[in-house]
This record gives C-alpha cells, structure tokens and sequence, in this order.
C-alpha cells in the first residue's frame, strides 16, 4: 500500500516497455505512409476514432470501479477481522480473570494462537493461484518452487512461534491450516464450558466471534479463490489496444491540416495518449488481486503486526514488537 501523498516516478513509468514500443508501431506506419510516402488515404475519419475512444474509456472506467470494489471489500474485511480479534482477546482476559493460573495460561494461548491464525491467513491468501500465474510469466519453474518451499518454511516459523510445535503437527497436515486453528479455538472454549469457567451465554458469545472469524475467512477466499471476470479484463485489454491502433491514422490528417510544419507533433501526442490508457488498464490490473502482496495491495503484514502489538498489551506483555513502517513509501 503506498503512505506518500505522491507516487514514484519510476512507479508511474511503464512496466511494459515492450506493450509501449508496441503500440508506437502504428505511429510510425501512419507518418511513413501520410509523410514520407505521401499516400493520403491512409487516415482514418477522426469522429468514429473519438466515439471509440469516449466507449473504451467508459469500459476501462467500468473495470477500475469494479475492482476497486474487490481491494475496498478485502479492506473492510481486515478492518473486521482487527475489530475481532480485539473482542476475542478482551473476552477471554476477562471471563478468566479470577481464574487459577492454567486458565489463565489457557486463556493466554488463545490469544496467542488467534494471532497465528492472523499470520496464516496472510500466508494462504498471498500464495497465487494457478489463473494468477500470469502475473508470474517470467518466473521460472525453479523460481515457483523456491516459493512453494519458502511458504512452508515461513508458515511453520509462525505457527511454532504462537501455537507451538505439537499444534504445528497437527495444523499442517491439513489443507485449510487457518481453518484448522480456528477449530481448535472451538475445542478449547468447549474445554472451558465443561471445566466451568465460562456459562452458557459466554461460550455462546466465544463462540460468535470464532463464527464471524470463519465468516472473514472465507470472504477472503472468495476473493482469493474467483478471479476478477476475465471477459471485463481480456476486453478490456483488447478494446485499448484497438483504440490505440487506429488512433495515429486519425490524428495524422488533423497534425497536418493544424501544423503542416511540424506533423512530428504526432510522435508526442500519440505517446501521451497511449500512456494515460495504458495506466488506466493497469490500475484495474492492479486492485483486482488485493492480496498478491504487491505495492497496492492490502497491508496484511502490518495489519497482523497491528493486532499482535494490541493483543499482546492487552496481556500486560513487555516484549512488544515494533510496528511496521514504510519501505520507500510502501507498506506491505
């Protein structure tokens, strides 16, 4: 997620630079044809080319608000899950307050095990999915594997880290490794019903919140799991790349009737052009996958890290972490 008031200009520059030479070809063709060559039919009416390009506007406008959608709801979603697990930790500190000291303890991994859960739902989410793939076409089958076993690796650091070496046994057998810790919240708030230490009502009340925790969950994976509707994406991608085709044989005709002196003119113009649609395309590009960690993407980490430093306040702790900040204006 980008902190600056303003972006970096290497970020606005594009990160194609093979689609941007792409669409200076037919630039090039319309002035050696209309200039160099003198053949003056190659032109195209410029009124059919200004409806085309005030339609594909509105198509690649329609694709933007689409996907802002799905980053602004994968946004909320956090928002919720932050708001939940500061009543998951306020809930059980105090129904376990006067509690001997193994209740306490009890109460304690809990919360510690909730905010492993936190972690593990940002792994699984930031792991791509065969139809992202696209995103990673110049990885090689190495460089995915190196990410197959990291992910492993990472994810059994934290679940060692706040749930312990037997959980992570247990856990990671699994294919749902999030929903598998919170079924074992489920197991251990049964545990204290039946010990006694919380009613009727307060296990039911524990136990809304591990269901709006499942409910979280999976939002998540729906957006996760269903791709952004690839007949918006792929036309949309199309439609640009149409407009921007016959985009120079129409201006090329109106350059020399306004600057017969200068028809180079056409060169900048087209570029400009041909960048403020290309960077339209992208933003969408960009928000439809909120969780692929990129430099747009949701603050998952810091998020998670947000929640642990307030969980862990909340248990009277010393040993605090520190917050994430930005790393040349991103925070991941």
């Amino acid at each position: 997620m980008y902190t600056t008031r303003f972006i970096s200009l290497r970020h606005l520059l594009p990160s194609s630079w093979f689609q941007f030479f792409f669409h200076l070809l037919p630039v090039a063709i319309a002035y050696v044809l209309y200039v160099v060559l003198g053949y003056k039919n190659a032109t195209i009416p410029l009124m059919p080319i200004t409806v085309i390009g005030t339609a594909v506007a509105f198509y690649v406008g329609f694709k933007n608000n689409s996907s802002y959608d799905r980053m602004w709801e994968a946004r909320r979603i956090w928002g919720s899950i932050t708001n939940a697990s500061r009543t998951w930790a306020a809930m059980l500190l105090s129904l376990t307050e006067n509690q001997p000291e193994d209740i306490k303890l009890l109460a304690k991994h809990l919360i510690l095990r909730h905010i492993g859960w936190c972690n593990v739902l940002k792994l699984q989410l930031r792991r791509n999915k065969v139809w992202q793939e696209r995103y990673y076409q110049n990885y090689t089958s190495r460089v995915h594997r190196k990410w197959n076993h990291d992910y492993q690796e990472v994810l059994n650091e934290h679940i060692d880290r706040f749930c312990g070496t037997g959980e992570r046994i247990e856990v990671t057998s699994k294919t749902n490794c999030a929903t598998q810790l919170l079924y074992l919240q489920s197991k251990d708030i049964k545990y204290l019903k039946e010990m006694g230490v919380i009613d009727n009502i307060e296990h039911g009340n524990l136990t809304n919140v591990v269901t709006d925790l499942y409910n979280q969950q999976g939002a998540c994976e729906r957006i996760k799991g269903y791709p952004f509707p690839r007949q918006y994406a792929v036309f949309s991608r199309i439609f640009v790349d149409i407009f921007l085709f016959i985009l120079p044989f129409g201006l090329i005709s109106e350059i020399t009737r306004l600057t017969p002196n200068a028809q180079w003119i056409l060169f900048p113009v087209c570029i400009v052009v041909n960048w403020v649609f290309n960077a339209m395309e992208a933003v969408g590009d960009l928000s439809e996958n909120p969780f692929e960690n990129a430099l747009t993407d949701i603050p998952m980490s810091a998020i998670c890290r947000n929640i642990e430093i307030d969980l862990r306040e909340m248990m009277q702790e010393k040993d605090i972490p520190e917050r994430l900040t930005p790393a040349n204006g991103v925070l991941m």
